[in-house]
């Protein structure tokens, strides 16, 4: 069955007034968490790891939870990591958006009208650098930040006028850890720490 790819504006307008006031996002290790993250009210999920099969399963459970299911499309194994590996994904399966490293699975990402999420890590000063510089040529929908706990400490040395909306991931266990990445300037931070998928501000 053919599916109509990706979001339109009011679905990304619903997934940004959800993330202010609902900042965590679920990043599920196994589809069927996505029933967990449905009791905690969330509108959007990440699946970080897995197979095809695992993400159809997951788009599957979505659709009638009116949750949009994104995935981490580097480490989901059994599909091309090309232009036709994404337009299957948006069409057949009904995936909503991709996080990922590779600025061509960025572009491949926006023409089929997924939400693309490009993942930076910031492990020193020049893969802050590199990073800033790809995320300005690649022109993504959002940033993630990793890991979200350097994002207090390196705040100071990013444009974050020309990166929003960005987000933060990684390392993240505490109500204190998200708080305080939030303060930062993130809009939201995923996380696989089930206790704070219902957190709320």
């Amino acid at each position: 069955m053919t599916r109509t790819p990706g979001l339109g504006p009011a679905q990304r307008r619903e997934i940004l007034e959800h993330l202010v006031k609902h900042p965590a996002i679920p990043a599920l290790r196994r589809a069927e968490d996505v029933d967990v993250a449905a009791r905690c009210g969330a509108k959007v999920v990440f699946l970080l790891t897995g197979t095809i099969y695992d993400l159809r399963d997951l788009c599957t459970r979505c659709e009638p939870l009116g949750i949009y299911p994104f995935c981490h499309l580097d480490l989901i194994q059994g599909i091309g990591k090309d232009g036709p590996g994404v337009k299957w994904l948006a069409t057949e399966i009904g995936l909503k958006g991709i996080l990922t490293t590779r600025t061509s699975l960025i572009r491949a990402a926006m023409s089929e009208g997924l939400v693309a999420i490009l993942r930076l890590f910031l492990l020193d000063s020049e893969s802050l650098k590199t990073g800033l510089e790809v995320a300005a040529s690649s022109k993504p929908d959002a940033v993630e930040i990793l890991p979200a706990l350097v994002l207090p400490r390196v705040a100071p040395r990013l444009p974050l006028d020309k990166m929003s909306p960005f987000i933060a991931g990684g390392l993240v266990q505490t109500a204190e850890d998200l708080e305080a990445v939030l303060a930062a300037g993130a809009l939201g931070v995923s996380t696989s720490n089930q206790e704070l998928w219902g957190y709320s501000r």
